[in-house]
């Protein structure tokens, strides 16, 4: 098994039809067919069910897919790398934000790369930091921004910042004071859950609650932090999140935010402790770690404080 086997193996399954994976490979139907073939017998399982459509993948081949897009990444990345070791890093980093926080540091994350770095091309992948991790360790993501603590072996993390998380409600209720509050305290507010079950937000909220035997009353889930803003301002209830993803509303004086004492979320960047991670993914790591601290530094990221230095340099 070679690397111009499986980059032959993942267009043929990418576009499950002989005739235009050969064209795309510029090479002859019954060679990639031959190719194939010995990749099976290799592996010694079938990776492709032939019909007369096509060619569709097997679960086999599926998993194959998987793996041989990380490898072809990788590999690639490693050319870019060694033929570059005395210029400006470049090449495609792939990074994952928190839908909350991509409008926060994604633009000035952007900025700085472009002036320092201009041969970094970005790729912004937004979800929630569950599945961010599990990017990471697919291969399909390079740089990461978690929620801590992070269990698993296959993520190396770097302290970014701790947040402070707020109790979240309409400018004119006076349902709680200036805080920072007690937990005990949000009880008797209605409390619209945002985010995904044991996880960011919603795990540190309600491991402080059990923790202090408070019973929450949660009138409402939903995902994004959007749709919880628009409920609070609609009059639906409260609730809890970070300050900096409803930094408009604050400013603009519809929400008020009432930040929760013991609430915190650790912010880290991740990165795959399977492979080093490139020199463009270094610059970017880095210039992500400044652009975060600037942010908390200047009061920008709201109930935001620094932890740590960079525990990997260029």
């Amino acid at each position: 098994m070679d690397l111009r086997q499986l980059r032959y193996f993942k267009v043929l399954a990418t576009l499950q039809h002989f005739g235009r994976a050969s064209a795309a490979l510029h090479i002859a139907q019954p060679a990639l067919s031959r190719q194939i073939r010995l990749l099976e017998e290799e592996l010694g399982v079938r990776l492709l069910e032939r019909h007369v459509r096509g060619a569709t993948p097997t679960p086999e081949g599926l998993v194959l897919l998987d793996r041989a897009s990380f490898l072809l990444r990788y590999a690639d990345q490693v050319k870019v790398d060694i033929a570059d070791l005395a210029a400006s890093p470049r090449g495609l980093v792939a990074v994952g934000l928190t839908p909350a926080l991509a409008p926060l540091l994604f633009i000035p994350l952007a900025e700085t790369l472009r002036h320092r770095y201009p041969e970094i091309r970005l790729r912004l992948v937004e979800n929630f930091a569950p599945t961010l991790q599990d990017a990471l360790l697919q291969g399909t993501l390079d740089v990461g921004l978690l929620s801590g603590p992070v269990s698993s072996p296959g993520v190396s993390v770097v302290p970014l910042v701790a947040e402070s998380l707020c109790a979240i409600g309409p400018r004119g209720d006076a349902a709680l004071g200036p805080g920072p509050v007690e937990i005990a305290a949000l009880q008797q507010l209605p409390l619209i859950l945002t985010g995904v079950p044991k996880s960011g937000v919603r795990l540190a909220l309600e491991a402080l609650a059990a923790h202090e035997g408070v019973a929450l009353q949660v009138t409402m889930e939903v995902e994004s932090i959007e749709v919880a803003r628009r409920l609070v301002t609609r009059g639906f209830g409260w609730t809890v999140h970070f300050a900096a993803a409803i930094r408009d509303e604050l400013e603009a004086g519809h929400l008020r935010a009432v930040p929760v004492h013991g609430l915190e979320l650790h912010r880290l960047i991740g990165y795959a402790a399977a492979r080093p991670p490139s020199r463009a993914t270094l610059a970017v790591m880095e210039t992500l770690r400044r652009v975060a601290t600037e942010l908390a530094v200047d009061g920008n990221w709201p109930n935001c404080r620094v932890l740590g230095e960079m525990g990997v340099g260029l």
